[in-house]
């Protein structure tokens, strides 16, 4: 049973979210230390904006948006799992945008914006205080009744089509990075 639940979409995406929360907690540190004075650190803050949009976003987001979801597109959803999906989809879309203030408030803080450190900081805080409460919403309302809709075989492929999807996706990279971040 456990071998079925890691091979499966739910065992995929869960696990993808553990290295998402261990992000999440790695940036609670360093909001931690800008809060208490010191400078941002740079090195971190782009990591953080690569793993967001590269490995949360395109890679882990982009798993449930065009496979996931576009393959319960062709089931018959109870009304409460489209609804569901739907706010998924959409706090996908807020998240983005979360992203893209934090690239832009990185940028006007390079350049001297004494200012855009309190934006990096609440930039900062809205992702890791985003991540939390997305993934228990997916993890206990969302993944186990989507699988419902799936024969054992129609989840396989979608597991063949996460691993494809990641095929060019470099995760030790950011395995790398966040060691660095984490002693």
């Amino acid at each position: 049973m456990e071998d079925e639940i890691v091979m499966s979409p739910i065992g995929v995406l869960t696990g993808e979210h553990l290295l998402i929360a261990r992000m999440v907690d790695l940036m609670q540190r360093e909001l931690e230390k800008i809060g208490r004075g010191k400078k941002a650190d740079l090195i971190f803050i782009d990591g953080a904006i690569d793993f967001a949009k590269n490995y949360a976003d395109l890679c882990h987001h982009g798993k449930e948006e065009s496979i996931l979801f576009e393959n319960l597109a062709m089931k018959r959803l109870l009304p409460e799992h489209k609804k569901l999906m739907d706010e998924l989809v959409l706090e996908h879309i807020e998240n983005r945008k979360i992203i893209n203030n934090l690239e832009v408030t990185r940028e006007r803080y390079i350049k001297g914006d004494s200012a855009a450190v309190g934006l990096i900081l609440t930039a900062c805080k809205r992702l890791a205080d985003f991540y939390p409460g997305h993934m228990a919403k997916e993890e206990k309302r969302f993944f186990t009744p989507s699988m419902e809709y799936f024969s054992k075989r129609e989840q396989e492929e979608m597991v063949k089509k996460f691993w494809e999807l990641d095929k060019d996706l470099l995760l030790t990279k950011y395995l790398t990075f966040m060691d660095q971040f984490d002693r």
